[in-house]
């Protein structure tokens, strides 16, 4: 941008104020526009630039300097001070810097990961030159979007703490259990996102959760021993409140686990639960169609993922069930250590039920 340029910008902008007009949105436009023209800006042309910006950016609405933004922050050439008092302005011009300006710091990069808006964070989440440590701090965060672009980037690298809290978080998110599901981690624990699964995916967990099961593991039917009778017949009647109550005190967690469980559209998982109780897959068909008739069509079908569910043996079927229910202990938790993961950051449990829960899945 030229001296001359610059006085007239400057000009406009004096003698909007004199008539109490606010020009400096329309003087910053022209002035980004002309320096990222540049190609190869000098020295005097990007002082003149930050010059002019320093006084235009207090008074931009927020769609011109998430309009501006754009723009600059893809630049190599793009003045630093610029950049950051974009980035204190407002957070969808500070998104826009923070996802594609290329030379912003990692302490930088890591504050706003950590403590920034959540559109900051989803924008960091989703650059390919995040270390370990960022995405350390992004798994800690509670907001879908933030997770789910960092889960969406292929060129982050997902350590094992960082896999495991992610999928806690997907037990309760099938989006972002789609998208890590996406991402073929070869240590990604995929029975704890089955409902996030496609219909090839669930078989394969369904078929190792069998081969699993043959050399031991979790077993819940003796924890359905004492209302197996009356969840059945809760099931016989349509009851689908009582059913899901009854399930939930067996397992002693929140009866909205066993509902959300129970809705699945596949009806597998509800299949599950009657395969875990010990029930054969003739015993189960009355009770589950009376709770579900929509899931009629998938029981005639001899070769469907409801069938498969039914047929699973219960240590199999227990295995996966164990899985889905949120608050379930991992076995790994010394990883979490990895990112610092502050308890209330572990998702909202209650400690008798966590106790309770872990007992009943190391019942023989």
């Amino acid at each position: 941008m030229d001296e001359t340029l610059r006085k007239r910008l400057v000009a406009l902008t004096a003698a909007g104020r004199a008539q109490s007009l606010d020009f400096e949105g329309v003087a910053a436009r022209v002035a980004t526009d002309r320096f990222c023209a540049l190609g190869e800006p000098t020295p005097e042309d990007s002082a003149r630039y930050v010059e002019l910006m320093r006084g235009a950016i207090p008074h931009m609405d927020a769609a011109t300097a998430q309009r501006i933004a754009a723009q600059l922050a893809p630049l190599p050439a793009a003045p630093f001070d610029i950049l950051e008092r974009l980035i204190a302005h407002s957070a969808d011009a500070a998104a826009c810097v923070l996802a594609r300006a290329p030379a912003l710091s990692r302490d930088m990069l890591f504050e706003r990961a950590r403590d920034g808006d959540v559109r900051e964070a989803a924008a960091i989440a989703g650059r390919r030159d995040i270390d370990r440590a960022i995405v350390g701090a992004l798994v800690q965060r509670l907001e879908p979007e933030a997770l789910r672009a960092l889960a969406a980037n292929s060129a982050a690298v997902l350590d094992r703490g960082a896999l495991i809290t992610l999928t806690q978080r997907a037990r309760l998110d099938l989006e972002l259990g789609r998208l890590l599901l996406a991402r073929d981690e070869i240590s990604l624990d995929r029975t704890a996102l089955f409902l996030s699964a496609d219909a090839a995916m669930r078989r394969q967990i369904l078929i190792e959760a069998v081969r699993t099961s043959l050399a031991g593991g979790c077993d819940l039917a003796g924890v359905f021993d004492r209302i197996r009778i009356e969840a059945v017949a809760a099931a016989e009647t349509g009851e689908s409140a009582r059913f899901c109550t009854l399930v939930a005190r067996a397992l002693r967690v929140a009866r909205a686990s066993i509902e959300r469980l129970a809705l699945d559209e596949s009806g597998e998982p509800l299949g599950l639960i009657f395969a875990a109780m010990g029930l054969s897959a003739t015993e189960s068909e009355k009770p589950l169609v009376a709770l579900r008739r929509d899931l009629a069509a998938g029981l005639a079908d001899p070769v469907s993922g409801l069938r498969l569910a039914l047929q699973a043996p219960p240590r199999a079927a227990s295995a996966i069930l164990a899985a889905l229910i949120p608050g379930r202990p991992q076995q790994a938790r010394h990883e979490y250590a990895l990112h610092q993961v502050e308890p209330e950051h572990q998702g909202a449990r209650a400690p008798l039920a966590q106790a309770a829960l872990k007992e009943a899945l190391n019942r023989r």
